[in-house]
Protein backbone atom coordinates (compact mmCIF):
# COMPACT_ATOMS: atom_id res chain seq x y z
CA UNK A 1 0.00 0.00 0.00
CA UNK A 2 1.23 3.19 -1.01
CA UNK A 3 1.82 4.84 2.61
CA UNK A 4 3.84 8.02 4.16
CA UNK A 5 7.56 7.44 4.37
CA UNK A 6 7.14 3.88 2.63
CA UNK A 7 10.41 2.16 2.25
CA UNK A 8 9.60 0.30 -0.69
CA UNK A 9 12.59 1.64 -3.01
CA UNK A 10 14.83 1.58 -0.46
CA UNK A 11 13.36 -2.21 0.78
CA UNK A 12 16.11 -4.50 -1.57
CA UNK A 13 19.03 -2.64 0.35
CA UNK A 14 17.98 -2.94 4.34
CA UNK A 15 16.40 -6.50 3.57
CA UNK A 16 19.35 -8.42 2.95
CA UNK A 17 21.26 -6.67 6.07
CA UNK A 18 18.30 -7.75 8.62
CA UNK A 19 17.86 -11.07 6.77
CA UNK A 20 21.30 -11.99 6.82
CA UNK A 21 21.45 -10.87 10.75
CA UNK A 22 18.48 -13.30 10.98
CA UNK A 23 19.99 -16.47 9.00
CA UNK A 24 23.12 -16.23 11.61
CA UNK A 25 21.21 -15.98 14.65
CA UNK A 26 19.15 -18.59 13.37
CA UNK A 27 16.10 -16.66 13.64
CA UNK A 28 12.77 -17.47 11.74
CA UNK A 29 10.43 -14.83 13.01
CA UNK A 30 10.22 -11.30 11.71
CA UNK A 31 7.77 -8.49 13.53
CA UNK A 32 7.30 -4.79 12.59
CA UNK A 33 5.48 -2.73 14.62
CA UNK A 34 4.93 -0.06 12.39
CA UNK A 35 3.84 -2.11 9.75
CA UNK A 36 2.42 0.90 7.83
CA UNK A 37 1.80 0.22 4.42
CA UNK A 38 3.58 -3.51 4.78
CA UNK A 39 5.97 -1.91 1.93
CA UNK A 40 9.22 -4.17 3.74
CA UNK A 41 6.91 -6.93 5.14
CA UNK A 42 5.75 -8.05 1.52
CA UNK A 43 9.37 -8.45 0.86
CA UNK A 44 10.73 -10.71 3.31
CA UNK A 45 10.83 -14.35 2.50
CA UNK A 46 7.89 -16.14 3.39
CA UNK A 47 10.13 -19.10 5.44
CA UNK A 48 9.69 -16.58 8.31
CA UNK A 49 6.68 -16.47 10.39
CA UNK A 50 5.44 -12.67 9.54
CA UNK A 51 3.95 -10.40 11.97
CA UNK A 52 3.14 -6.57 11.31
CA UNK A 53 1.50 -4.35 14.08
CA UNK A 54 0.39 -1.02 14.06
CA UNK A 55 -1.24 1.41 16.66
CA UNK A 56 -3.32 3.02 13.48
CA UNK A 57 -6.40 0.45 13.20
CA UNK A 58 -7.13 2.21 10.12
CA UNK A 59 -3.59 1.07 8.68
CA UNK A 60 -4.56 -2.70 9.96
CA UNK A 61 -7.99 -3.11 8.07
CA UNK A 62 -6.52 -1.23 5.32
CA UNK A 63 -3.58 -4.08 4.97
CA UNK A 64 -6.27 -6.82 5.72
CA UNK A 65 -8.30 -5.85 2.87
CA UNK A 66 -5.58 -5.74 0.47
CA UNK A 67 -4.41 -9.33 2.07
CA UNK A 68 -7.90 -10.70 1.57
CA UNK A 69 -9.95 -8.58 -0.53
CA UNK A 70 -7.84 -7.24 -3.28
CA UNK A 71 -10.65 -7.95 -5.87
CA UNK A 72 -13.18 -5.66 -3.90
CA UNK A 73 -10.56 -2.51 -3.51
CA UNK A 74 -12.67 -0.25 -6.13
CA UNK A 75 -10.98 1.72 -9.09
CA UNK A 76 -13.52 4.61 -8.77
CA UNK A 77 -13.81 7.02 -5.48
CA UNK A 78 -15.46 10.43 -6.18
CA UNK A 79 -14.60 13.51 -3.88
CA UNK A 80 -18.16 13.62 -2.60
CA UNK A 81 -17.60 9.41 -1.29
CA UNK A 82 -13.84 9.75 -0.11
CA UNK A 83 -15.33 13.43 2.22
CA UNK A 84 -18.41 11.21 3.45
CA UNK A 85 -16.43 8.61 5.10
CA UNK A 86 -14.09 10.90 7.24
CA UNK A 87 -14.00 10.11 11.02
CA UNK A 88 -15.75 6.99 10.71
CA UNK A 89 -14.28 4.43 12.91
CA UNK A 90 -12.19 1.62 10.82
CA UNK A 91 -13.87 -0.90 9.14
CA UNK A 92 -13.49 -2.69 5.56
CA UNK A 93 -12.68 -0.55 2.11
CA UNK A 94 -13.18 2.68 3.73
CA UNK A 95 -10.11 2.79 5.79
CA UNK A 96 -8.21 1.76 2.87
CA UNK A 97 -10.09 4.43 0.40
CA UNK A 98 -9.07 7.53 3.21
CA UNK A 99 -5.10 6.42 2.52
CA UNK A 100 -4.79 5.80 -1.01
CA UNK A 101 -7.51 8.73 -2.71
CA UNK A 102 -5.75 11.23 -0.34
CA UNK A 103 -2.67 13.40 -0.75
CA UNK A 104 0.90 12.25 -0.24
CA UNK A 105 -1.22 9.03 0.96
CA UNK A 106 -1.61 10.53 3.93
CA UNK A 107 -4.81 9.45 5.97
CA UNK A 108 -7.44 11.70 5.39
CA UNK A 109 -5.24 14.28 4.38
CA UNK A 110 -7.48 15.36 1.57
CA UNK A 111 -8.79 14.41 -1.43
CA UNK A 112 -5.85 13.86 -4.29
CA UNK A 113 -6.66 15.71 -7.22
CA UNK A 114 -4.18 15.34 -10.42
CA UNK A 115 -3.89 17.45 -13.39
CA UNK A 116 -2.85 15.24 -15.64
CA UNK A 117 -5.81 12.90 -15.05
CA UNK A 118 -4.73 10.14 -12.65
CA UNK A 119 -7.36 7.90 -10.84
CA UNK A 120 -5.34 7.29 -7.59
CA UNK A 121 -7.86 4.58 -6.70
CA UNK A 122 -7.61 2.51 -9.93
CA UNK A 123 -3.63 3.06 -9.00
CA UNK A 124 -4.41 1.69 -5.58
CA UNK A 125 -6.50 -0.94 -6.44
CA UNK A 126 -3.91 -2.10 -9.00
CA UNK A 127 -0.74 -1.53 -6.49
CA UNK A 128 -3.11 -3.76 -3.98
CA UNK A 129 -4.12 -6.74 -6.50
CA UNK A 130 -0.31 -6.97 -6.61
CA UNK A 131 1.09 -6.53 -3.34
CA UNK A 132 -1.73 -9.07 -2.03
CA UNK A 133 -0.11 -12.22 -3.16
CA UNK A 134 3.01 -11.52 -1.51
CA UNK A 135 1.59 -10.89 2.06
CA UNK A 136 -0.70 -14.05 2.43
CA UNK A 137 -0.14 -15.85 5.61
CA UNK A 138 1.55 -12.14 7.22
CA UNK A 139 -0.45 -11.59 10.33
CA UNK A 140 -1.32 -7.80 10.82
CA UNK A 141 -2.65 -6.96 14.25
CA UNK A 142 -3.49 -3.81 15.63
CA UNK A 143 -1.69 -2.90 19.09
CA UNK A 144 0.93 -0.18 20.70
CA UNK A 145 4.46 -1.40 20.27
CA UNK A 146 4.84 -0.95 24.20
CA UNK A 147 2.38 -3.30 24.55
CA UNK A 148 3.98 -6.19 22.54
CA UNK A 149 5.79 -9.71 24.18
CA UNK A 150 8.21 -10.25 22.10
CA UNK A 151 11.49 -12.66 21.82
CA UNK A 152 13.93 -14.23 19.23
CA UNK A 153 12.83 -12.22 16.71
CA UNK A 154 14.02 -10.01 14.04
CA UNK A 155 12.45 -6.64 14.85
CA UNK A 156 12.16 -3.97 12.34
CA UNK A 157 11.23 -0.44 13.29
CA UNK A 158 10.13 1.91 10.95
CA UNK A 159 8.53 4.91 13.81
CA UNK A 160 8.05 8.13 13.24
CA UNK A 161 10.83 9.99 12.41
CA UNK A 162 12.65 12.49 14.83
CA UNK A 163 11.48 16.52 13.53
CA UNK A 164 9.02 15.43 10.83
CA UNK A 165 5.66 15.58 10.05
CA UNK A 166 3.44 13.37 12.47
CA UNK A 167 1.18 10.43 12.12
CA UNK A 168 -2.45 11.02 12.65
CA UNK A 169 -2.23 9.20 16.00
CA UNK A 170 -0.46 12.01 17.27
CA UNK A 171 2.56 12.69 19.59
CA UNK A 172 5.98 10.10 19.48
CA UNK A 173 8.11 9.76 22.68
CA UNK A 174 11.47 9.13 20.91
CA UNK A 175 13.19 8.90 24.09
CA UNK A 176 10.66 5.90 25.37
CA UNK A 177 11.16 3.83 22.07
CA UNK A 178 14.29 3.80 22.46
CA UNK A 179 14.49 2.26 25.81
CA UNK A 180 11.89 0.32 24.86
CA UNK A 181 14.76 -1.05 21.20
CA UNK A 182 17.34 -1.46 24.51
CA UNK A 183 14.43 -3.65 26.40
CA UNK A 184 13.82 -6.04 23.70
CA UNK A 185 17.77 -6.76 22.62
CA UNK A 186 17.70 -7.81 26.23
CA UNK A 187 14.75 -10.66 25.12
CA UNK A 188 16.86 -11.98 22.75
CA UNK A 189 15.95 -10.47 19.72
CA UNK A 190 17.78 -8.54 17.02
CA UNK A 191 16.38 -4.71 16.93
CA UNK A 192 16.97 -2.69 13.74
CA UNK A 193 15.47 1.34 13.46
CA UNK A 194 14.75 3.39 10.06
CA UNK A 195 15.46 7.00 11.32
CA UNK A 196 17.59 9.86 10.35
CA UNK A 197 19.66 9.92 13.53
CA UNK A 198 19.87 7.65 16.74
CA UNK A 199 21.37 7.60 20.61
CA UNK A 200 25.17 6.65 20.55
CA UNK A 201 24.15 3.32 21.69
CA UNK A 202 23.04 2.28 17.98
CA UNK A 203 25.22 2.01 15.06
CA UNK A 204 24.23 2.93 11.54
CA UNK A 205 24.89 -0.01 8.95
CA UNK A 206 23.03 1.54 6.17
CA UNK A 207 22.91 4.98 4.87
CA UNK A 208 21.80 6.43 1.55
CA UNK A 209 20.13 9.56 0.27
CA UNK A 210 16.48 9.58 -0.68
CA UNK A 211 13.67 11.97 -1.56
CA UNK A 212 10.98 12.16 0.88
CA UNK A 213 7.82 14.04 1.00
CA UNK A 214 8.07 14.55 4.88
CA UNK A 215 7.84 18.58 6.08
CA UNK A 216 10.77 18.84 8.78
CA UNK A 217 12.72 21.93 9.57
CA UNK A 218 13.34 22.52 5.58
CA UNK A 219 11.51 25.08 3.72
CA UNK A 220 10.56 22.63 0.67
CA UNK A 221 7.94 19.36 1.50
CA UNK A 222 9.84 17.19 -1.34
CA UNK A 223 13.52 17.23 -0.82
CA UNK A 224 16.42 14.61 -0.04
CA UNK A 225 17.41 13.52 3.18
CA UNK A 226 19.55 10.71 4.43
CA UNK A 227 17.99 7.75 5.26
CA UNK A 228 19.84 5.44 7.72
CA UNK A 229 19.53 2.01 9.14
CA UNK A 230 20.49 1.54 12.51
CA UNK A 231 21.30 -1.79 15.04
CA UNK A 232 22.20 -1.53 18.59
CA UNK A 233 25.84 -2.29 19.78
Amino acid sequence: MKYMGSKNRIAKHLLPIMVEAANNAGITTWVEPFVGGGNMIDKVPNRFKRVGYDFNEHVIYAMCDIRDRANELPDNVCEEEYKSLKGIPPENITSWIRFECSFASRFEGGYARAKDGKNYAAIGSRSGKRQSPKIQGVDFIHSDYKDLDISNSIIYCDPPYQSTTGYSTGGFNHEEFFDWCRAMKDRGNIIFVSEYEAPDDFICVWQGEQKTNFSSTRKKATHNAVEKLFTLK
